[in-house]
């Protein structure tokens, strides 16, 4: 038992199992690479790992290292549940792709609850290319989660 500094007073820090593990903590890396991934209008699982049930995703940010090109108006999204839930659909003319360097994922927001994503199943970033086909890019998605019962 530790003493509170504030009220003076002993206190558990809950310890035992009646109260549940405590809350894993990660940050996992995934990539996209149009020479080894191609660039189909589809959806395709990101190099990187699973993460596991209860999983809870609560920041994303994406290193663009290639901007995506492509023949036509293409679109990528990314997400885990949705196609959509780490970051929307947006046009491969702006942002976030428009550009090499780190920008936030538009579809997590550390410190909002309300826009993390809660994994009821064991899964990987899904990428889904839409409206035309890539013909080039490169880039990284770096994501922050903590497991949960």
């Amino acid at each position: 038992m530790s003493q509170n500094p504030v009220t003076g007073k002993e206190e558990s820090a809950g310890s035992d199992d009646t109260v549940g593990p405590r809350a894993k903590t990660g940050k996992v890396t995934y990539e996209y690479n149009f020479s080894r991934d191609g660039g189909v209008v589809s959806t395709i699982l990101l190099r990187g790992p699973t993460l596991p049930d209860n999983a809870v995703i609560k920041d994303a940010y994406i290193d663009v290292l290639t901007v995506p090109t492509s023949g036509g108006a293409a679109t990528i999204g990314l997400g885990f549940v949705t196609t959509t839930d780490v970051n929307a659909a947006d046009a491969i003319s702006g942002a976030p792709w428009s550009a090499t360097g780190l920008v936030d994922a538009d579809g997590v927001d550390i410190g909002t609850e309300a826009g993390y994503v809660k994994l009821t199943a064991p899964a990987a970033l899904q990428m889904v290319i839409g409206t035309a086909a890539l013909t080039a890019g490169r880039f990284y998605v770096v994501v922050e989660y903590d497991v949960t019962d």
